[in-house]
């Protein structure tokens, strides 16, 4: 796979302008948004890499839309929505590409890819990609309980201390979401969306 290139983050990043869309009732795109993503959780197989890559960048999409950022997550006069890329692997490009042309809740999305734990500060979803899990207690400490949605694609990661990760079950692709700790962050996440993850609520890294 072709490394990422590794972008310095900057506090005057280009907006994406949100792509032209005909007019839909909300509650009609929430329905078909929930709609796509339970087929997903549903039909997802995993026969090759590459389609299991897409089926969780298209999944870590569908979440997105289900769960809502407090405004404080957002500095005054920012419109755009961060996700972060910390390190690299299979998936990471995936992302990349499925998301650079997105908008969230009227918020253009901003990729942006980073080397260095330091530089994850300012997101509103960090994905921890597999050359970065080793230093993710040091990105728990950077983001200091803030309101950003940490996701994995690796198992247990849930369990030490993230919200979110892929697990391959009965040949399809699911995902697990930890409430208490996104409640803790802000996060308020769907019932819909809980209806399809595997939601973990006990906390054995309650002090992270």
């Amino acid at each position: 796979m072709r490394p990422l290139p590794i972008l310095e983050p900057s506090r005057n990043h280009p907006s994406r302008a949100p792509l032209a869309a005909a007019r839909i009732p909300r509650g009609l795109r929430a329905s078909a948004a929930w709609l796509g993503l339970a087929l997903l959780a549903l039909a997802a197989g995993t026969a090759r890499a590459e389609d299991a890559n897409q089926v969780k960048a298209d999944m870590l999409w569908n979440i997105a839309k289900f769960i809502k950022w407090p405004d404080s997550a957002f500095e005054k006069g920012e419109s755009d929505f961060v996700f972060t890329i910390l390190g690299d692997d299979s998936l990471a490009e995936a992302l990349a590409a499925n998301m650079s042309t997105k908008t969230l809740n009227g918020r253009p999305v901003f990729v942006r890819v980073v080397g260095r734990v330091q530089d994850v500060g300012g997101s509103q979803l960090l994905y921890v990609a597999a050359s970065a899990l080793a230093h993710f207690p040091e990105v728990l400490r950077e983001l200091r309980g803030g309101p950003a949605l940490t996701v994995a694609d690796a198992p247990h990661f849930v369990e030490g201390g993230g919200m979110v990760d892929f697990v391959a079950e009965d040949d399809k692709v699911r995902f697990e979401i930890h409430l208490a700790r996104a409640e803790r962050a802000g996060l308020k996440i769907s019932a819909r969306l809980l209806a399809l993850a595997h939601v973990i609520d006990t906390d054995p890294s309650a002090s992270r």
